[in-house]
C-alpha cells in the first residue's frame, strides 16, 4: 500500500526562506557588482545544493511484501521487514533543538533526545519511528500514520509466520 507524505508549515517557510536568500541576494549583487563571476558561482552553487536537497526529499512511503520503501526522486531506500523490531508513533517534536535541515524536509542523521536517528521526513509531526533489531532508528512521516503503522505491523506478523513455517 502507498502512503502519501506532505510538508508542514515549518518546512514550507524554511524552503521559501532558503530559496529567497540564495536567489535574491546573489542576483541583487550580480546586478550591482563588478565581480559578477563570484556571484554567478555563489548562485550556481546554492541552486545545485537546493536541487540536490529536493531530489532527496521523500515523496511517498510504501509497505509491500517484505519491505518498507521510501520513494524519492533520486533513488529509493528499502527497509527489510525482517530487520524491523518495532514501529511506534512519536508524539513530540524530536527536532525542536535542531537548527539544521528543513528545506524540503528533514533527511539524514540527526542527534535527538532519543539518540542518533536517520530521518526520511517531510514534517516535524506525524512521526513514525521504525526501530531495527540492531537498534538503528528511522523516522518516517506518512500522512496516514495509524494506517501505516497497522500495515507495517501486519507485514511484520506475516513475515514472522512465514519464517516459522518455512524456516
Amino acid at each position: 500500500m502507498i502512503f502519501t507524505t506532505s510538508v508542514d508549515k515549518i518546512v514550507r517557510k524554511k524552503t521559501i526562506g532558503v530559496f529567497l536568500i540564495f536567489t535574491i541576494l546573489p542576483l541583487f549583487n550580480l546586478l550591482h557588482s563588478s565581480d559578477k563571476w563570484i556571484w554567478y558561482g555563489f548562485f550556481s552553487f546554492f541552486m545545485l545544493l537546493l536541487l540536490a536537497t529536493h531530489l532527496y526529499q521523500p515523496l511517498k512511503y510504501e509497505a509491500v511484501n517484505s519491505k518498507i520503501i521510501i520513494h524519492r526522486l533520486i533513488g529509493t531506500v528499502e527497509v527489510n521487514i525482517n530487520d524491523v523490531a518495532r514501529i511506534d508513533r512519536i508524539h513530540h517534536d524530536l527536532l525542536k533543538n535542531i537548527s539544521k535541515g528543513g528545506a524540503f524536509g528533514y533527511f539524514g542523521k540527526f542527534d535527538t533526545d532519543l539518540g542518533k536517528i536517520r530521518f526520511y521526513a517531510t514534517r516535524r509531526d506525524n512521526l513514525v519511528m521504525v526501530t531495527m533489531h540492531d537498534r538503528t532508528k528511522i523516522i518516517l512521516t506518512p500522512d496516514q500514520v495509524s494506517e501505516f503503522i497497522e500495515e507495517v505491523e501486519t507485514k511484520i506478523g506475516s513475515q514472522q509466520k512465514y519464517l516459522e513455517t518455512h524456516g
